[in-house]
């Protein structure tokens, strides 16, 4: 009968220690997460200017201190185009990115570069309605675009 019971706590261990190995086993975190997230704060960030921008497109009379306004949006892109390439420099080539990785940076890169394009339409607009020619801002955001089109496609960006 002690044989039986013995036996039984020893099974009983075995599978227990089994069950909190399996449970204990998680998934190897990613080790480009932050700057993933800085990716991410970089695309919060663009949506959030160009938001601000259709604000002021749509109105009717651009507000005194418009330009101000709009001078003060272009540093806050060219902030976001510094920690962009800081960010993108950290982060290995991008064929070299596992799938889900590359698929999760390509889409924050996307959307910055669609965030990037749309403003260059409200600051042409806004600033044809302002009289101020050329638009300065177009540089930054051209930056902004040119440096993730190299980042994904670094072969388009080389001299032929």
């Amino acid at each position: 009968m002690e044989k039986k019971i013995l036996l039984s706590v020893v099974v009983a261990g075995m599978l227990l220690l089994g069950i909190v190995g399996v449970c204990l086993a998680g998934i190897e975190p990613v080790p480009w997460e932050p700057e993933i997230n800085k990716l991410h704060s970089i695309e919060l960030n663009m949506a959030a200017i160009q938001k601000r921008l259709e604000k002021l497109d749509g109105t009717e009379l651009l507000p005194e201190g418009t330009l101000n306004y709009l001078n003060a949006m272009g540093n806050q892109l060219g902030i976001l185009d510094t920690r962009l390439a800081d960010t993108l420099s950290l982060l290995p080539a991008f064929v070299l990115l596992d799938p889900e990785t590359q698929d999760e940076v390509f889409l924050a890169l996307d959307a910055i570069s669609a965030d990037a394009s749309g403003m260059m339409d409200i600051f042409s607009r806004i600033v044809e309605r302002m009289g101020v020619e050329p638009t300065p801002w177009h540089s930054i955001l051209d930056s902004i675009i040119g440096r993730i089109g190299g980042y994904i496609r670094p072969s388009d960006t080389l001299p032929k």
